[in-house]
């Protein structure tokens, strides 16, 4: 855009991205403003009031679809940028698709924390995670799905009825850290080890002992013909 261009200008330059339109316009109000929609352009354009100086009066002036949309809706972005002061992953670069690239990752687990929150209270479950703990447990999870893991990590439960049994079985005494669901069902790396003294059963309803243990779970489980709380803790939800 032209630096002398009047008030109430604007541009609109559209690409196609993956078969999707995707519109970037720029509009001058006392400064130009620039933003980029998949869902909304330039047309069809309205107008809006401003005061001009030389007349000492107010005017309309043309302006962009897209921008009386931004208006409408500029609260859920004003939060969105609050929910990223609070947290936002610490990346400092010179190259700026890095930059646009983390900030992007934010958005992504932002919204995801919004659609958890937004299903969970659908289903009238309480136990909800504020955003710092959603990052936390997200992060272990994605650390440790699908590997190994040397060593225990501590667990919050989650809405299912096996989970919430570990852990009110947890808070009864000393225990051992309860792993997340995802890291729990995830079918990978989950043998038997020995341990050189019983330990109680950590499967709810069960109060046997045992000498085995899960490796990754870290977690004291029956293996009996009887009893075989190990296969139903890492397959039942």
């Amino acid at each position: 855009m032209k630096k002398n261009v009047p008030r109430g200008f604007y541009e609109e330059n559209v690409a196609t991205v993956d078969d999707i339109d995707v519109s970037a316009v720029v509009w001058k109000d006392n400064k130009p403003v620039n933003l980029l929609s998949t869902y909304v352009g330039a047309e069809p354009a309205t107008t809006v009031t401003r005061f001009d100086k030389s007349k000492k009066e107010r005017v309309a002036i043309p302006c962009p679809k897209v921008i009386k949309e931004y208006n409408a809706h500029m609260g859920g972005v004003d939060l969105l940028d609050s929910f990223i002061g609070r947290y936002h992953i610490t990346m400092k670069s010179r190259k700026w698709t890095m930059r646009l690239f983390y900030h992007f990752l934010d958005l992504a687990v932002i919204n995801s924390w919004v659609m958890f929150k937004k299903v969970n209270n659908i289903k009238g479950n309480d136990q909800l995670l504020n955003l710092g703990t959603f990052r936390l447990e997200l992060a272990e999870t994605l650390c440790k799905l699908g590997l190994p893991a040397n060593g225990a990590k501590r667990g919050r439960p989650s809405g299912s009825t096996i989970q919430r049994e570990l852990v009110m079985k947890k808070f009864r005494g000393p225990a051992q850290a309860i792993p997340l669901k995802d890291v729990r069902l995830d079918q990978t790396c989950h043998w038997a080890v020995w341990l050189d003294k019983q330990q109680r059963c950590k499967f709810p309803k069960c109060s046997g002992f045992t000498f085995k243990m899960c490796q990754k779970c870290r977690v004291s489980l029956c293996d009996t013909k009887k009893s075989n709380c190990f296969y139903k803790y890492h397959n039942l939800e």
